[in-house]
């Protein structure tokens, strides 16, 4: 649907506005881990579907839920706790965009509003890291 794709796209421009400067922020992952602190939007899922009125005629108004997730990477050479404390801060960063996507700027759409998170840390090679995985829902209205 055009409206969840029109409304990613709403909250990846209030994504590279959000966050702290020295981030990369992707439209898509880069399959690259040479910055050291970078977001980027991930799968979309299912659309759920479901009328909300009934009407005469072929297009009935139709409710749409979508979730989209977003991803952020920090890594810190040999410091777990400034990693994931970093990584909390991208999370308040996604938080704000998707309070600054403004529905009338997507036809349809209702809402942007992250639902679930999820952190994980840990030591590498490369230094210690913290991933990020905000689950983020869109929900809207079509005719």
């Amino acid at each position: 649907m055009a409206l969840v794709f029109d409304a990613k796209v709403a909250l990846f421009d209030c994504l590279k506005a959000a966050v702290p400067v020295g981030v990369q922020c992707t439209f898509a992952e880069t399959g690259k881990s040479d910055r050291r602190q970078q977001v980027w939007l991930g799968a979309t899922g299912d659309e759920e579907l479901a009328a909300v009125a009934m009407r005469q005629g072929p297009r009935k108004p139709t409710a749409v839920t979508s979730y989209v997730d977003v991803h952020g990477l920090v890594i810190t050479p040999g410091d777990p706790i400034g990693a994931e404390r970093a990584v909390y801060g991208l999370r308040d960063a996604i938080a704000e965009a998707c309070r600054s996507v403004v529905p009338a700027s997507v036809p349809g759409l209702l809402d942007v509003r992250p639902e679930s998170s999820e952190t994980e840390t840990a030591e590498s090679t490369d230094g210690a890291y913290a991933a990020l995985t905000v689950r983020v829902r869109i929900r809207g209205r079509i005719t």
